[in-house]
């Protein structure tokens, strides 16, 4: 009873794999006999169907060589210099000349909000004023809103007065000359349909004027001698969608570099170059960090993604994204040359920075940041390199 059941079993296998194998085989004549005779539209008697073969979808896309650079290593390394304890302290900045380190904070017993500095060589910080606010690229002046006024004081006299951006966030110009803000429309819209009115005014809040509108963009900083201004964004609702720069005097605009979101968005200094990265484009070619020229004429392009700095005009600091690091490292673009040089071995020379918490001094010696250690403030001094002028 049992050998003849067994194979009652296995003949009925033996037929459904045969009928399953002839079904697939009549499918694919079906499909055959499909793309070699179409089957004309309904209600048409000769009009052939056209088939087209798609191309293969890529699998990656080649990366441009980047050429590394690379100091000496058998010269004396940098050490960083730790400036302050207790933990002190978030998001540092730098005065003017170099010689101080400038930070919001409440001070060591956490009483008074305010500004502080601490000297470069390190120290106790030193309160200079309580007023928070945007500041001034010198620090001598500060925007800041009160009773649905917005006021720029000269915190060092306490001299003040308004200007007519109406409750808005003050940006100063570079030579702290003239001020710009931003007017968005009425109404809850999609942020890529709002329109921003970008407005200039003199350092008092005289000649006051709307420059541009951007349709789904924003104001980033002055160029050219601060006779232009850079903006991203659309000038017209159904236009190209782009970086451009626009005259302060006519509003004429300029397309330097069509993308429809730019990212991180860095001026050098001076205000020649512009750093940003490009993210979920639809040609992943075109993805990664850029740095363009504000007369349109120069556009460079890496693939790697990391934080940036200027250390000074057309030198760009990176930190690359580098997850098998044991911390971060430094190169240094030289915009001019093109060329990446290592700053820091990051074997042997990886720095704990804190959250992206770092910044380097206007005059591009040395980097302040925020150790994931011990939460304080360390000076690390850059290494000189012989540049292009």
């Amino acid at each position: 009873m049992i050998m003849p059941l067994r194979g009652h079993l296995i003949g009925k296998r033996l037929l459904l794999v045969f009928l399953s194998l002839t079904f697939v085989v009549f499918l694919g004549m079906l499909t055959d006999a499909a793309q070699a005779y179409p089957i004309p539209p309904h209600g048409s008697d000769n009009v052939p169907l056209r088939v087209t073969n798609l191309p293969p979808f890529p699998i990656s896309t080649p990366e441009p060589v980047i050429t590394i650079e690379h100091l000496p290593r058998n010269g004396r390394r940098p050490l960083p210099v730790r400036i302050s304890d207790g933990g002190c302290c978030s998001y540092p900045r730098w005065s003017s000349d170099s010689e101080w380190v400038m930070l919001f904070d409440a001070g060591e017993k956490g009483d008074v909000l305010g500004l502080y500095s601490i000297p470069r060589d390190g120290g106790t910080p030193t309160l200079l004023t309580e007023r928070i606010g945007v500041y001034s690229q010198d620090w001598s002046l500060v925007a800041y809103p009160e009773a649905s006024m917005v006021y720029i004081e000269r915190w060092a006299d306490g001299d003040r007065w308004t200007v007519p951006s109406p409750g808005r966030k003050v940006f100063f110009s570079p030579s702290g000359d003239q001020i710009a803000w931003e007017l968005g429309s009425s109404g809850i819209r999609h942020p890529d349909l709002r329109q921003n009115a970008i407005w200039l005014a003199e350092i008092d809040g005289g000649a006051a004027r709307e420059v541009v509108t951007v349709n789904g963009g924003h104001f980033i900083g002055w160029t050219a001698g601060e006779e232009a201004i850079l903006v991203y964004g659309r000038l017209a609702p159904n236009g190209p969608a782009g970086i451009w720069r626009v005259s302060t005097e006519d509003g004429g605009g300029r397309l330097l570099f069509e993308v429809e979101k730019p990212r991180s968005l860095l001026l050098s200094p001076a205000g020649g170059w512009l750093a940003f990265f490009v993210a979920f484009e639809n040609q992943p070619d075109r993805n990664g960090l850029w740095i363009i020229g504000m007369d349109g004429s120069v556009r460079q392009h890496y693939s790697f993604i990391g934080a940036y700095r200027w250390r000074g005009e057309g030198q760009l600091l990176v930190i690359p994204q580098d997850l098998d690091a044991p911390g971060a490292y430094l190169w240094q673009i030289d915009v001019y040359e093109n060329v990446v040089w290592e700053l820091t071995d990051p074997m042997r020379d990886a720095l704990p920075i804190a959250s992206n918490d770092w910044q380097p001094s206007p005059d591009g010696s040395v980097i302040v940041f925020r150790s994931h250690e011990d939460h304080n403030l360390w000076i690390f001094p850059l290494p000189e390199l012989h540049l292009s002028p």
